[in-house]
């Protein structure tokens, strides 16, 4: 089984404008529309539309959460959330103009969590979770959920011996790294702050790449947002460089890249082939204005597309 595990789930409101959003001019919109906000119910997304049983799961607040649950339940997702009384889920606000240069995003913090709401959460995992079942962490927890109990919740998953995937930031993801995860996704700037320092080449990259391999890491997938990837797996580390696309709505692209991650592990293919359908994935998802939204039929397209190169390959 495939868990998805969302600690700060949201609401997207997506705001169309007219025009190129200007400031200290009247902004004027085209449309306004709904959507699932990340992180890892885009994991879960992704592996429904490709028939991948799983079950998305967190924490929701009960004020709103039939308008979450509708949004899955058109894309077909299977959900069980802890929800919490008297909260509501928080919104995203996302801004898109004509400018072809991707989206505004403001987020609200989200509802603080109970320390009732947490040991149903961590019970849940407690009965539900068996060896070999992938469980997706992807962003940071809200308000009640420290380092600690974040810590917490991802040794129970380790001590029943699930595959780990996470994809946060800042301390949480330092906690992540010190359990010894089956897989990391930080972008570049989590990547340096995690490192401690600044990284200028592709061969400093490298060295901390197979640091962490070392430790015991099974994948380290650094996001280099527009630029690709920088995967490594065992004794191989790869660049990956996506296709060439007309930008939209870039929310979401990590999350979709992901979602299509998982997915191909838990299919057992081959790393190259797990990083091919991913990167052409997250691309077909930039060019569409949903935060949600994919295309496995761009993606099919932008197969070849992707550039895949050994590390020992690729010009420093």
């Amino acid at each position: 089984m495939i868990y998805t595990v969302t600690l700060n789930t949201a609401i997207d409101r997506i705001v169309h404008i007219d025009g190129i959003l200007t400031r200290k001019h009247n902004n004027k919109t085209k449309s306004i529309s709904l959507d699932i906000g990340g992180k890892a119910t885009h994991v879960s997304i992704v592996l429904s539309s490709l028939n991948i049983l799983n079950i998305a799961t967190g924490f929701v607040g009960d004020l709103n959460k039939d308008i979450l649950y509708t949004l899955l339940e058109e894309k077909n997702v299977i959900y069980d959330f802890v929800s919490q009384k008297n909260s509501a889920i928080r919104e995203t606000l996302v801004l898109i103009d004509n400018s072809g240069k991707g989206s505004y995003m403001i987020t609200e913090q989200g509802f603080e969590i109970s320390n009732q709401s947490y040991n149903r959460l961590l019970e849940k995992f407690d009965n539900c979770v068996k060896e070999n079942d992938i469980v997706v962490f992807a962003g940071g927890p809200p308000k009640g959920v420290d380092i600690q109990k974040y810590k917490e919740l991802l040794l129970l998953i380790k001590r029943k011996q699930g595959r780990l995937v996470v994809d946060a930031a800042d301390e949480y993801l330092k906690t992540a790294v010190e359990i010894k995860p089956y897989l990391i996704k930080p972008n570049e700037l989590e990547f340096q702050e995690l490192i401690g320092h600044q990284l200028q080449s592709i061969s400093e990259y490298t060295m901390e790449i197979r640091k962490l391999l070392n430790y015991g890491i099974e994948y380290v997938v650094v996001s280099l947002g527009k630029n690709g990837s920088l995967v490594g797996h065992q004794n191989n580390i790869y660049k990956i460089t996506p296709p060439k696309i007309r930008e939209v709505n870039d929310t979401g692209c990590g999350d979709v890249f992901l979602g299509g991650i998982v997915a191909q592990l838990f299919a057992n293919q081959h790393p190259e082939d797990i990083f091919r359908f991913a990167t052409a994935l997250s691309a077909s998802k930039a060019e569409l204005d949903k935060s949600s939204s994919f295309s496995l039929e761009k993606a099919e397209a932008f197969l070849n597309d992707v550039i895949i190169q050994k590390i020992e390959e690729v010009t420093i």
